[in-house]
């Protein structure tokens, strides 16, 4: 009999200090409320210039802000935070051939530097963070050539996660 109660008893006591850590308070400051997104510079260029690249991401990071709620997207004037952008590169690597080396399956893959700054304070909440694409997802951006798919495909879920991923870590503060 004792030997039952020794897991549950350990089980208990893991969930319990597991629920103190966790916290539901948000980690930006009180008076952000809402947040800018301009539009992203483009450095592309120095490696394999990509048109457009940074106005669809600064639209998916603005949807990604509006579908999570906590922050409201408003015009650079009338904002508590301001979210800056540069897209540094765009890369297609090759994740399979085939035998005559053709590629059979490819991935987009997309650095970018932010920063987020409070209009309040008057500084920078953080400078220069790199983000990617295939942060937590590292088949994002993945697109198969055999089944079809373009690179359309890859581009947009590369851009789709990207967005997430900048949008998370604004919530989380990093």
């Amino acid at each position: 009999m004792r030997s039952r109660w020794l897991p549950r008893c350990a089980a208990f006591f893991i969930l319990l200090a597991a629920a103190g850590c966790y916290t539901t308070r948000p980690n930006l400051p009180k008076h952000a409320q809402s947040i800018a997104v301009p539009v992203f510079g483009n450095k592309t260029h120095y490696h394999d210039y990509t048109r457009k690249v940074e106005v669809e991401l600064s639209e998916g990071v603005r949807r990604a802000f509006l579908s999570n709620g906590r922050l409201k997207v408003v015009p650079r004037d009338e904002a508590d935070l301001i979210l800056e952008g540069v897209v540094l590169k765009f890369e297609r690597q090759t994740l399979r051939s085939d035998r005559l080396g053709e590629a059979v399956e490819s991935q987009v893959r997309i650095l970018c530097r932010v920063s987020l700054y409070d209009v309040r304070e008057a500084k920078y909440m953080f400078k220069d963070f790199a983000v990617t694409n295939d942060q937590g997802r590292p088949d994002s951006g993945a697109y198969n050539l055999r089944r079809g798919e373009m690179e359309q495909f890859g581009r947009d879920e590369a851009l789709e996660h990207l967005a997430r991923n900048i949008a998370d870590k604004v919530l989380d503060r990093w």
